[in-house]
């Protein structure tokens, strides 16, 4: 009996392990058309092996040489256009079950690629598993290879840090005070600190965006929050947009005295987006917006300068929207 058992342990075991091998993936040589230079092409298949993940183990470039030439193919061309004899010869790759097939394309002073994922054991490509992208030297393509690579389900998975990085708020108010984006900024990082967020340094964020060259985040492509992601090393990006900011004056005559009272109105609204490093998708948006009469306050203003209110307002404005923020960054 108790052998039995073991038997059953060690099948159950062997089982598993099987269930859970990873498939393997080969990548072929990238096929170039258009003038495109061998280093050019030497250096693209370099970052694909360097860059590929999800779960898939990588078999050699010599590896695949030499199990293509076994069935009488090659690996660097043909892949996408195989005959019905070549795809029951495809099917004999036992040991490999996807092939990555990259082409490069020069056209003027412009560079084409795309990538596309080849199901060995059909010889035929995934209509699913297709990305490409135009780019104007190769330099570019550090900055997006892992989108195009997670499109088709290749991507390496986005390790989790348990870090936020708060973006420098967009500001759409017309003659905005000077105050305003540095105030609203220390306030919300102040607050998200206290609530228990960890957050990447409010200067550093801004230098390393400046360093690489990324403004106007209000406009920007979803896919590139995932790249700006990875330069800040953050799990979530905190980006607030302010769309109404005033503190204003309103004359009150009253109906019995017939006196005419000087009123101070502070007017405030906008959101706050957060956006996941991992999809480059926004997982919450957040209004905020809030009112305030100073006369109803019970602190003394009589000696409050303009930017007085306004910083005043702008605390209590996101002592209301912080809460909210908070359960979305867990």
């Amino acid at each position: 009996m108790k052998i039995q058992c073991v038997l059953a342990l060690l099948l159950a075991g062997i089982l598993c392990g099987v269930a859970a091998a990873a498939d393997k993936l080969a990548i072929a040589e990238p096929s170039a058309k258009g003038g495109v230079k061998s280093e050019e092409v030497e250096a693209l298949w370099g970052m694909l092996e360097a860059s590929v993940g999800g779960n898939y183990e990588l078999i050699s470039r010599s590896a695949l040489k030499q199990m293509m030439t076994e069935i009488g193919l090659t690996a660097d061309s043909g892949l996408t256009e195989l005959s019905s004899t070549q795809r029951a010869r495809l099917g004999e790759l036992k040991t490999v079950r996807y092939l990555l097939i990259p082409t490069i394309a020069k056209f003027g002073d412009r560079y084409q690629l795309t990538l596309m994922v080849l199901d060995a054991s059909t010889g035929t490509i995934d209509p699913e598993r297709k990305s490409s992208v135009s780019l104007a030297s190769l330099n570019e393509l550090s900055d997006q290879l892992q989108d195009l690579l997670a499109e088709i389900g290749l991507g390496a998975a986005v390790r989790k840090r348990g870090v936020s990085a708060l973006l420098v708020p967009t500001i759409r108010v017309k003659n905005a005070p000077e105050y305003l984006r540095e105030d609203f900024s220390v306030q919300l990082e102040n607050a998200l600190l206290e609530g228990g967020v960890r957050l990447r340094n409010l200067q550093s964020v801004e230098s390393i965006l400046r360093k690489n060259r990324i403004d106007a985040l209000n406009v920007v492509e979803p896919a590139m929050f995932r790249r700006i992601g990875e330069l800040l090393r953050s799990d979530f990006l905190i980006q607030p947009t302010i769309t109404r900011f005033a503190c204003t004056t309103k004359e009150e005559t009253i109906a019995v005295t017939r006196q005419t009272v000087v009123r101070r109105i502070g007017d405030m609204a906008g959101n706050v987006r957060i956006i996941a490093v991992a999809s480059g998708e926004v997982v919450a948006s957040v209004p905020f917006e809030s009112k305030i009469d100073f006369d109803d306050l019970e602190d003394d203003t009589e000696d409050w300068t303009a930017e007085d209110y306004g910083k005043f307002l702008i605390r209590k404005t996101l002592a209301g929207v912080t809460a909210k923020i908070l359960p979305k960054l867990k």
